[in-house]
């Protein structure tokens, strides 16, 4: 599961930060750049013209004054939270990624999945709103058309299992890939457990 903590990308704090510099213009004004998951390259401009300042690197901040001279600076997480604290809270949880595995030819959860099914259980409940991509998978036994149906049969399982838990359908999208994205590359009519599966997105 995904680690816990700040995880709010830069480009929103940028936004929020921007918003209020058009709407407060006479009151100084923090910009911070933070870190973003998997470490894309983010920069943002502050200012126009010859008086712009340029920030590029995480964890970085750029303060306006009323005069609209730019000072840049290094902040620390922990002032990024003490500052932005309301801001942060309000950002939907991290998406989180389950993987169930099934037997061979069937939409049964296999017995060491049952833990990660309960899992997934419980980060649905968590969240006050949210939203569910599954798809299902199989390895490349059986004839193509055969997989894509039970690979469908798979994701509407889970579908219905997050249903009878109190989801609403409308929140859950559920569909089939057959043996078309296998985890496992294999040739064809190989027997591989890792590729029976369903993969669950809780955004």
């Amino acid at each position: 599961m995904a680690s816990k903590g700040m995880k709010l990308g830069g480009i929103f704090l940028i936004c929020f930060a921007m918003l209020y510099l058009n709407g407060c213009s006479s009151k100084k004004t923090l910009v911070v750049l933070l870190p973003e998951e998997g470490n894309p390259n983010s920069a943002v401009a502050i200012g126009e013209g010859d008086r712009q300042t340029v920030i590029d690197q995480p964890l970085t901040s750029a303060s306006v004054g009323s005069g609209g001279r730019i000072y840049q600076k290094e902040i620390t997480t922990a002032a990024v939270e003490a500052t932005f604290s309301a801001a942060l809270a309000a950002q939907p949880p991290t998406p989180i990624s389950f993987t169930l595995y099934f037997e061979e030819g069937s939409t049964v959860v296999l017995p060491a999945s049952q833990g990660t099914l309960a899992e997934l259980f419980a980060e649905v409940a968590r969240r006050q709103a949210v939203e569910v991509q599954v798809t299902g998978h199989t390895d490349t036994v059986g004839r193509e058309k055969d997989n894509d149906r039970l690979s469908s049969e798979r994701a509407q399982r889970i579908k219905n299992m997050l249903i009878g838990q109190g989801l609403q359908a409308d929140f859950i999208r559920a569909v089939g890939r057959g043996e078309r994205e296998l985890l496992v590359p294999t040739p064809n009519n190989f027997r591989e457990p890792k590729n029976r599966r369903v993969e669950v997105i809780v955004r």
